[in-house]
């Protein structure tokens, strides 16, 4: 009876010992076999075994933990560890279906799509939270607008719902940059300066903020459907 047959007929609880104790050789510098802790992963997926998953939380929830705690996008997401941690190991146990499985050799390849999942997971989160913020009232957006009459930009930003409004408007924008821009400035309520600083490496320097802010407008007010919403006819 081969090696692989031998583990595919233990019991779960005996892998969770022997993965447990082959992880401390391996963190001890010692001599280790990972094939345990891969059974488990395989149980869990292709047997859809719950309490396999179970054992793999509590095996590896230190070691997601840490990844979390060193991710650049953690400490501003203003979320606690366990919170990414639980989102990395529902990804994972819904992405890596059986199918899937087969493409991972071993243990160590496993982890490190595990690590990859840490990284989307935060990425994912603070993608939504900007989204959120981009949707907030009208009331709670304050728009710098320096000239003493009604410009029309204001004008529409007045009239509309900010759903209505974000959706129209993202209709008249033509690139990341200019989104960021609008998003930034007008929701965030960061300054050019701010802005630039906020998205390191994007900008060139704040008077690309500054010209692009400039031409948005200067596109608002030439555009037709918006002088029609304003009563304004050529």
């Amino acid at each position: 009876m081969s090696h692989k047959t031998d583990l595919q007929q233990m019991a779960v609880d005996d892998l969770a010992l022997r993965c447990a104790d082959e992880t401390e050789h391996y963190f001890h510098n010692q001599t280790h076999d990972t094939q345990y802790c891969f059974e488990l992963f395989r149980r869990a997926i292709h047997e859809d075994d719950q309490y396999a998953w179970e054992i793999i939380y509590n095996q590896y929830q230190s070691l997601v933990s840490g990844w979390v705690k060193h991710h650049s996008g953690f400490i501003s997401s203003g979320e606690e560890i366990s919170f990414f941690v639980t989102g990395v190991f529902a990804k994972i146990s819904s992405i890596i279906t059986s199918e899937k499985f087969e493409n991972f050799s071993d243990l160590q390849s496993l982890l490190g799509y595990l690590k990859m999942c840490v990284h989307s997971v935060i990425t994912d989160y603070k993608r939504k939270a900007d989204q959120a913020r981009f949707q907030v009232s009208l009331d709670e957006i304050k728009f710098d607008i320096r000239s003493p009459d009604p410009s029309p930009e204001s004008t529409i930003f007045e009239k509309f719902d900010s759903k209505t409004l974000w959706t129209r408007l993202n209709e008249k924008l033509n690139d990341e940059k200019e989104r960021l821009v609008m998003q930034g400035i007008f929701v965030l309520a960061l300054k050019p300066r701010e802005l630039c600083d906020y998205y390191e490496g994007l900008f060139e320097n704040v008077e690309e903020v500054y010209r692009i802010k400039q031409n948005i407008f200067a596109r608002l007010r030439r555009d037709k459907e918006f002088r029609e919403i304003l009563g304004e006819y050529d």
